[in-house]
């Protein structure tokens, strides 16, 4: 999923508000019908987190509000209004490719630090950590509310749609407000001087390349220069990779993804251990901060390498429908239908659906031959999901494994993926993605509250202090840790 949505970010995006394409009510109402259906008749955990009651007045006052000329943005708003209610990380909505032009984005790269916005680079003469208070006369807090809705995540874990605000923020902020040629911003810098800038709108492609440098990428605690061969080596880098700490005999493994190919994944790990172990390395750091996930297989290989014992992951699956919904406008299926749905869960019926109780690859849930046998630690935080959540939770289920960061991205209690289908409406050429198989996690410790995120065993979270001096506190935790 991760190299899906960054390829829509920063490879094909050239979504712009002005010249919005018009629809009329009765296009705009047969694609909301359409979207309603999908969700009615496929969705597996649709009254989770809302009851049926609740969701049916808001798909009914929504519906009620799609009169006259409405723009495909407008429509695609009011989708999220309802998407935002089901709190479901893997149903995605994405703006129609109305006119192809990317010159109007929000200049600034931003972090969010304690519900605030501050600079993550030092462009313009504004220091890093600067907060910002308004933009064009909105409140900054405020923008923040508002953009929440843009970021689906699982739950009411807030860490995974802060992490991508920051990543969208000039995306979200047109589609929230329109296209804007300039902006009036007030801030605060780090010295406590409120100042006020007036900065053009600039292309996407020299936003993109700008958030390449930000210090919260951790550049400079690495000793190395802050920009794009960093960037491509440490954050856009989806081969695992490793590198060492001689003076603490520890090593840190890097996994920004787990969506690459299944056996080369495999021989990549083997490959890696097989050196790490060679160096009788004692501490092994693996850092998934920036995996939002791929393909379960590859976190269950990854698992097996620091596994001391046979493991699980889930206890069990569900869906509502053995077929896709509204199957002539799903545009992409990535598994067989029949297989994935009719055969594996039609001899699994329940009142409400059919349930599998059994996890099918608990076969590969076993340690490997060269597995490492010292201290392991963890690194995880609002941008790890689907996959990579999966392996935070089996690292929060061990009691020798530290897991350390923020609230992960993905659920604790359970997630929906494994089968997602695209589709595109027909009028506003709104995107959809829904997956069908709600997958219940197995956890030990059954008090975390329901909603929540993975919760790491030690919190430790990113200080305006810490962006400023381009500090890893998390990391730098754990080298403090290994030192005693």
């Amino acid at each position: 999923m991760k190299n899906i949505i960054f390829l829509i970010l920063f490879g094909v995006i050239t979504t712009t508000i002005y010249a919005q394409k018009q629809i009329d009510s009765l296009s705009a109402l047969e694609d909301f019908e359409i979207f309603k259906n999908i969700l009615e008749k496929g969705h597996p955990s649709l009254y989770e987190y809302i009851d049926q009651d609740s969701l049916n007045y808001h798909f009914h006052s929504t519906k009620e509000s799609i009169t006259g000329q409405l723009s495909d943005i407008d429509l695609y708003k009011k989708m999220l209004q309802v998407t935002d209610k089901i709190n479901d990380g893997h149903l995605l909505l994405f703006a129609p490719n109305t006119v192809k032009t990317d010159q109007y984005y929000f200049p600034l790269i931003l972090k969010v630090i304690n519900n605030q916005f501050y600079t993550d680079t030092d462009d313009f003469d504004i220091p890093i950590g600067s907060q910002i208070s308004r933009i064009n006369d909105k409140e900054a807090s405020r923008i923040l509310e508002n953009l929440k809705k843009y970021s689906a995540s699982d739950g009411f874990n807030i860490t995974k749609k802060h992490r991508d605000i920051e990543l969208k923020f000039g995306l979200f902020y047109a589609y929230e407000y329109g296209i804007t040629k300039h902006f009036d911003v007030t801030y605060t810098a780090p010295n406590g001087k409120v100042k006020s800038v007036k900065l053009e709108a600039e292309s996407f492609t020299k936003v993109k390349l700008r958030n390449t440098k930000r210090n919260s990428y951790f550049a400079k605690y690495h000793n190395q220069k802050n920009g794009f061969d960093f960037f491509d080596k440490y954050i856009n880098n989806k081969a695992p990779f490793v590198y060492y700490k001689e003076d603490l005999s520890t090593a840190v493994l890097v996994v920004n993804s787990f969506g690459r190919d299944i056996r080369i994944f495999k021989s990549n790990l083997i490959k890696i251990f097989k050196e790490v172990n060679k160096k009788k390395i004692r501490h092994l750091v693996i850092d998934i901060r920036q995996n939002d996930g791929g393909f379960r297989p590859n976190a269950i290989h990854l698992y097996s390498f620091i596994a001391k014992n046979i493991f699980k992951q889930i206890t069990s699956q569900y869906v509502v429908s053995l077929s896709v919904p509204e199957k002539k406008h799903a545009t992409r299926v990535f598994l067989n239908e029949k297989e994935f749905l009719e055969d594996k869960f039609k001899n699994h019926p329940e009142y409400d659906g059919w349930k599998l109780t059994f996890d099918e690859m608990e076969a590969l849930m076993v340690p490997e031959k060269n597995k490492f046998n010292g201290k392991i630690y963890v690194l995880a935080g609002g941008s790890t999901f689907s996959a990579g959540s999966t392996f935070a939770l089996n690292a929060k289920n061990n009691t020798d494994i530290t897991l350390i960061g923020q609230e992960i991205g993905g659920g604790y209690h359970f997630f929906n993926g494994q089968f997602p289908v695209y589709y595109e409406l027909p009028n506003s050429k709104i995107v959809m993605v829904m997956s069908m198989v709600k997958v219940i996690n197995y956890v030990k410790d059954k008090t975390i509250p329901k909603g929540s995120g993975v919760p790491p065993d030690q919190y430790i979270e990113l200080s305006v202090d810490d962006l400023i001096k381009g500090k890893d506190p998390q990391l730098d935790y754990i080298f403090r840790l290994i030192k005693g």
